[in-house]
């Protein structure tokens, strides 16, 4: 009787279930199936012919990726050159299958590009990076009712994602986040300084999204049969999307699960729980909320609770000094000049950890000790992000309570704002207020920027170069072609040091513009220079190393250009402070670095003795210094501080020009006694102490109330609090010539 059942002609064998509904075939076509032949042959002379990019020194997975590599050229030639066939019952439940599986490969494509493999994922992990490719899918199923369609809108926009998110990460060392889709453009424009490479990551993602084309092509005419079946699927998938969009945006849900940005490295979040996943976290925080207890009325309490912390004496023209923190501050009568230099990239490797060179790359700022103060400033990026150090800096906020990756000149800074910032108090003192930056003016919406923050004036390469140089260097990108044609048009110039203006030029035109100024106003000048910008791979005629890294020990060519280059920073800043020396006018310089340099991150991790995903708390916070320095020609106190950060830093030099103080200025020098370091992710008390936002102690209160001020400062723009963070008539009036 059980032979008889098992024999039973009712009851298929699953290969003979499968014989009878799937079928494959050769393609009709003889040139479709030449064609096959000719990919498969391609593919396999291409892959060898960089299979050294797989074997690499390091790339545990290598071998097994190359193997794939070369299966995947028959495999793609299998799909080009053969038909797979499906019996009518069995077309749409195959194809359905196919469909829920593909996010599956669209994952891996992705996380290719990301030096990762799906199965390093926790379970929990897959599974969420599963539901929101799958999101994506659906979404656009929803609005296309096709299988095809959806897979190939879905995988083209997932490769330019994931590319263009290893580019970002490679050049700046952070990933592509939301908030830079604002700032695309100008990401353009510097993006040519950089040196693009092919590598393992790039070939195996673009092979998976080759192969995932050739699948998806399949199922171009799949779509349910009955309208009613139809109309479900794409209600099913409303629905879908409707539950991943709440959970995603309107829950803690994943929060509570330690499901959120990595805010203290978000190159480490992408990695550790996937490239998508993470970019779709960090869109919830693009919204930036009324801070808790925010009241327009009551903030002026909030400045006079903090700064009568300090008032010993009753005196009401005196203020909390940043530097002592006593209530010694008091305005004088002299208006110095004012210089302020953000030096791009300039930073002090050595401070980080055993570095060892032939000599000194930066003697005359190791140097300088009279009549000067100088330390390490905490900044909020690393690698990238100028502008964010710039608006620090000039607002006195920091831009901790903003999203993660955000950029406050795109994003925030709207159109006639009119911001008050130090540029707008000078101008109240009667300043002349210039700004230079010797590359193109609209980098970073800087040319909306600086006309709402009280700049007259903006000086750019446009404005000394001349517009058919730098359009056909725009045009050619070539660096050779663009120091030729600018030797001929100034022969006795010598602008540039690799592709960008040198600081030696840039300070001989501050120096330019020092003396033509409106002598009957006090010279006030911020500077962003250009020099030692990122792109360290390549040599140029015009660059000579003089560095050389003799500990650690390894071959690190960027970190040693780039070393090179601050001796280069340091030595036209000797050449600035010996012209001012020999100036009468009283004058102060400000210089500091906006982040550390994107080098190697194995010449980062001989330094600190790890790998960066392991990295002490200190050590990670160490990767967000720079070092600044305030010299005068005229004598003010001399010290090194070991911690400030940029929020403050403008606040310190308008103390050292004995330049009246805002209400805001007075809480900012009264906040520095207590918390001298806030950045993107944590805080420093004055035992050098480390907290995160999210910790309660004894200064969340402080905490909550700087929050409150800087959202009135930059983002309640209508109910803005002006008095608070701009000179009265009278106290501007204290300062004079």
């Amino acid at each position: 009787m059980m032979n008889q059942t098992n024999n039973s002609p009712n009851r298929r064998s699953p290969r003979a279930f499968f014989k009878e509904n799937i079928s494959f075939r050769l393609a009709p076509r003889k040139w479709i199936r030449l064609l096959a032949l000719a990919v498969t042959v391609f593919m396999l002379l291409f892959v060898l012919r960089y299979r050294n990019l797989y074997l690499q020194e390091g790339n545990a997975y290598g071998a097994a990726v190359l193997a794939f590599s070369l299966l995947a050229a028959p495999l793609a030639g299998f799909f080009i050159g053969v038909r797979v066939t499906t019996s009518d019952k069995m077309t749409l439940p195959y194809y359905t299958v196919i469909f829920f599986l593909m996010p599956i490969a669209s994952m891996q494509m992705v996380e290719t590009f990301n030096g990762k493999f799906i199965y390093n994922f926790s379970v929990p992990t897959f599974l969420l990076n599963y539901a929101v490719y799958l999101f994506f899918y659906l979404l656009v199923y929803l609005f296309s009712g096709r299988y095809h369609l959806s897979g190939l809108v879905v995988n083209i926009a997932l490769y330019v994602l994931a590319m263009l998110n290893y580019w970002v990460d490679l050049f700046r060392g952070t990933p592509f986040l939301p908030t830079d889709i604002s700032t695309f453009g100008t990401g353009m424009e510097v993006a040519d300084g950089y040196t693009y490479e092919l590598t393992w990551q790039l070939i195996t993602a673009s092979i998976l999204m080759f192969l995932i084309y050739l699948l998806n092509k399949e199922m171009k005419n799949v779509r349910p049969f009955f309208r009613a079946s139809r109309v479900l699927a794409r209600v099913l998938s409303a629905i879908y999307v409707l539950v991943v969009l709440f959970i995603l945006f309107c829950t803690s849900f994943l929060a509570n699960r330690g499901y959120k940005p990595d805010f203290w490295d978000q190159s480490r979040g992408y990695h550790n729980t996937g490239t998508l996943f993470n970019f779709c976290l960090n869109l919830k925080y693009l919204h930036i909320s009324k801070p808790e207890g925010y009241d327009v009325t009551k903030l002026s309490d909030l400045i006079d609770r903090e700064v009568s912390k300090y008032e010993t004496d009753g005196d009401s023209s005196t203020s909390v000094s940043l530097l002592t923190g006593k209530d010694t501050y008091k305005a004088g009568t002299a208006t110095p000049n004012v210089i302020c230099i953000m030096n791009e990239s300039l930073a002090d490797l050595g401070t980080l950890g055993d570095l060892k060179t032939n000599k000194d790359y930066m003697p005359f700022i190791h140097s300088l000790t009279r009549n000067t103060i100088k330390g390490t400033l905490q900044v909020p990026v690393f690698g990238a992000g100028t502008s964010n150090t710039e608006y620090e800096f000039l607002s006195g906020d920091s831009i901790s309570y903003l999203p993660a990756g955000s950029n406050v000149y795109q994003s925030y800074i709207k159109e006639d704002d009119h911001m008050p910032t130090l540029v707008s108090n000078m101008k109240q003192l009667g300043y002349s207020a210039t700004a230079f930056h010797p590359y193109y003016a609209s980098g970073w919406n800087r040319i909306n920027v600086y006309k709402n923050f009280g700049f007259p004036r903006y000086v750019s390469i446009e404005d000394f170069v001349d517009a058919d140089i730098l359009n056909t260097y725009k045009k050619n990108n070539d660096s050779y072609e663009y120091e030729q044609l600018l030797k001929e048009r100034y022969p006795n110039r010598n602008m540039l040091l690799r592709r960008f203006v040198s600081d030696s030029y840039d300070f001989r035109m501050v120096e330019s513009m020092y003396r033509k100024r409106d002598t009957s106003k006090p010279f006030f000048l911020f500077n962003v220079t250009m020099q030692n910008h990122g792109g360290y791979a390549m040599d140029y005629d015009n660059f000579k190393k003089g560095i050389s890294i003799r500990r650690p020990a390894g071959n690190y060519e960027k970190a040693t250009r780039y070393l090179s280059l601050i001796k280069y920073s340091d030595s036209a800043f000797k050449q600035l402070v010996q012209y001012f020396q020999k100036v009468k006018e009283p004058t102060i310089i400000c210089m500091f670095g906006d982040h550390q340099p994107a080098v190697e991150d194995s010449f980062y991790e001989s330094l600190y003795g790890t790998d960066l995903d392991s990295l002490s708390t200190e050590q990670t916070q160490q990767r967000y210094t720079t070092p600044f320095v305030i010299w005068a020609n005229y004598d003010i106190p001399e010290e090194t501080l070991d911690k400030i950060s940029a929020n403050y830093l403008s606040t310190l030099v308008s103390q050292l020009a004995g330049l009246p103080q805002t209400p805001y200025q007075k809480f900012l020098a009264a906040m520095y006694q207590e918390l001298p370091v806030l950045d993107s992710v944590g805080y420093m008390d004055r035992s050098g102490r480390y907290y995160s936002y999210n910790d309660k102690t004894n200064y969340s209160g402080l905490i909550a109330d700087y929050r409150c001020l800087e959202y009135n400062h930059l983002i309640d723009r209508k109910n803005r609090q002006t008095s608070l963070f701009t000179l009265t008539d009278s106290t501007a009036g204290t300062s004079g010539n």
